[in-house]
């Protein structure tokens, strides 16, 4: 049986809370669904269970103030967990999609829709960047 989407979100904070502690840091849940505390700093947790992280709503993503997140990718038997500052991220993610948007116009299937996604290239740079929390 496949976990549900729901069972692997929360599996990947339960990852990077781990990972955290493995490496010395205070780490704990923070609240019920997104959050993780890193040496008393919140940082919002994304779990890719199928290649890439998804963002539902462009706008209101670009638009948050999470100052920091933290990447699972559970893709893999090999976890990946990357460590991005939200501003870094954000503007990242904003440059894609414009890039994207300016190639193909509308989108084909659905004109109205808002959707954009992180793939792990994208973000490289900040695997295991576990000392922003120092």
């Amino acid at each position: 049986m496949a976990p549900s989407h729901q069972q692997t979100h929360q599996a990947g904070r339960h990852l990077a809370v781990a990972e955290a502690l493995l490496r010395g840091y205070a780490a704990e849940l923070q609240g019920p669904q997104t959050y993780i505390k890193v040496n008393g700093r919140p940082a919002a947790v994304m779990v890719a269970g199928k290649g890439a992280w998804m963002i539902a709503d462009i706008e209101k993503f670009t638009q948050a103030t999470t100052e920091m997140y933290v990447l699972v990718d559970v893709t893999e038997a090999t976890r990946r967990i990357y460590i991005v500052p939200g501003d870094e991220l954000r503007r990242g993610v904003r440059e894609r999609h414009e890039r994207f948007m300016a190639r193909v116009g509308t989108r084909p299937r659905n004109p109205d829709s808002k959707h954009s996604r992180i793939e792990p290239p994208d973000v490289d740079e900040w695997e295991r960047g576990w000392s922003l929390f120092g």
